[in-house]
């Protein structure tokens, strides 16, 4: 994206309060103090006392945009990398709930907004889902959604303003770059988007409880984010290749505590974990078993009045590392050889793992204004020897100017360190990634509930 798109999109994200006061259907939404999605909500709550079959019935309609303007500065740069780059992104949610006798059941769709939707290609379908809900037994969900693993996982990134550092996952002009060393803040294989069943019990004393079961994570394909930058897909390029690797009859859980009062003291303490099979990208190839998955998540979140924080550790084990090694790699790894995906088992030995993160975030409110930091710390084993590493610091300040608008300014530093094997290994799929990196990141933007 050239600089004139970036101005563009910085625009927006600084005059998004106009639209704040703009007429809707000859209602205020300033003066009335509604959002988009409520003033729809009420055009259909109107039309629905009309209906006596849909009088039990509740809607909810709205969301969240994201208008980014991010700027760029690292060490090793490519002729093909953007010193900036501007993105439009964020959800669209739709929620209707029937009650019957106490309970509830409907069907929830969550589609996402995207710049790149149109230009390269992305499916826009986040979660649909059918659901039903009750005091006693908790919730039922069946379809596309998130898992139990992913529900109950407490990262580092829970409490941070503007676009959460490294919990954004779109470092994109940076990724290519980091040969595997910039890992997801959370479990990297969780696939929130293949079809699954889930159960969120109630909260009882404090405790609450959580399990799925996805059968085929292959079938994420049908709502997969691609993250594709020169024509090809490498997913943020960490371990490269093995995104082709999935799962099957996965089961994930969760379980949590939480006390205290939102105006005084209170906390919540959660672990979570994913269990299933692993299977290779090719069916019965020979010398491609993998590794189950095997992996967890522990965090806390706690808060003190106008302080919040919160930490997380996430061990992906050797989740979809293949077992078997390729032959002349027994020791002799060829640093000047021209190696491609089609050797998969190259650029692994024994003791390689799927990574580890550690993050911490904090956050202190001043009224409309919130200060955040955050760090994020991930390293992946090639080799009993070898790693790759990367730490990143966000700053982030945010400023809430109404119910319907927020801006924020963010800066993230970040420093990766790759092992020669990481390197040759990303070479193969076509990027350029470097040894050791460093990179300054400004941010500023905008967001904007509806």
């Amino acid at each position: 994206m050239n600089y004139k798109s970036s101005l563009f999109l910085l625009f927006l994200s600084a005059t998004g309060a106009f639209a704040a006061t703009r007429d809707f259907e000859g209602v205020n939404l300033q003066d009335e103090g509604l959002l988009l999605g409520e003033l729809i909500v009420k055009k259909l709550e109107e039309y629905r006392k009309d209906k006596e079959y849909l009088s039990d019935i509740d809607l909810y309609f709205g969301g969240q945009l994201h208008f980014t303007t991010l700027f760029i500065n690292q060490d090793q740069k490519r002729s093909t990398d953007d010193n900036a780059v501007s993105s439009l992104q964020g959800d669209i949610e739709l929620r209707c709930l029937k009650r019957y006798h106490g309970n509830g059941y409907g069907v929830e769709v969550k589609a996402k907004a995207n710049s790149g939707i149109i230009k390269i290609g992305y499916p826009i379908m986040r979660v649909a889902f059918l659901f039903f809900e009750s005091d006693k037994i908790g919730t039922i969900r069946v379809g596309y959604t998130n898992t139990a693993g992913d529900l109950f996982s407490i990262c580092g990134d829970k409490f941070l303003a503007g676009y959460l550092g490294a919990g954004s996952c779109n470092f994109n002009a940076f990724y290519n770059n980091s040969a595997g060393s910039i890992i997801d803040t959370g479990f990297t294989y969780d696939d929130s988007k293949a079809a699954k069943i889930v159960w969120l019990s109630p909260l009882v004393s404090g405790f609450s409880a959580g399990l799925s079961f996805t059968f085929d994570s292959r079938q994420a394909n049908l709502f997969k984010t691609y993250r594709n930058r020169a024509g090809g897909i490498h997913e943020r390029a960490n371990l490269s290749g093995l995104k082709a690797n999935y799962s099957k009859n996965v089961i994930t859980g969760g379980l949590s505590y939480e006390f205290g009062s939102p105006d005084d003291f209170n906390a919540k303490f959660s672990i979570a974990g994913w269990f299933g099979n692993g299977e290779p990208a090719i069916n019965g190839a020979k010398n491609m078993k993998v590794h189950n998955v095997r992996a967890y998540n522990v965090g806390a979140a706690m808060g003190y009045k106008k302080i919040r924080i919160s930490f997380g550790y996430t061990d992906n084990g050797k989740s979809l590392i293949n077992e078997n090694y390729a032959a002349g790699d027994s020791g002799a790894f060829d640093e000047n050889a021209c190696y491609s995906f089609d050797d998969r088992n190259v650029g692994l030995s024994p003791g390689a793992d799927a990574g580890k993160i550690y993050s911490a975030g904090i956050a202190y409110s001043l009224g409309k204004t919130e200060i955040s930091a955050g760090y994020f710390c991930s390293t992946v084993k090639f080799s009993d020897s070898e790693k790759s590493k990367a730490n990143i610091v966000t700053l982030a300040v945010e400023h809430k100017f109404d119910r319907f608008l927020k801006v924020y300014v963010e800066y993230d530093r970040i420093n990766t360190d790759s092992c020669d094997r990481a390197r040759i290994l990303g070479k193969s799929s076509g990027l350029s990634p470097t040894g050791k990196n460093a990179a300054n990141m400004f941010m500023i933007g905008s967001k904007i509930n509806f």
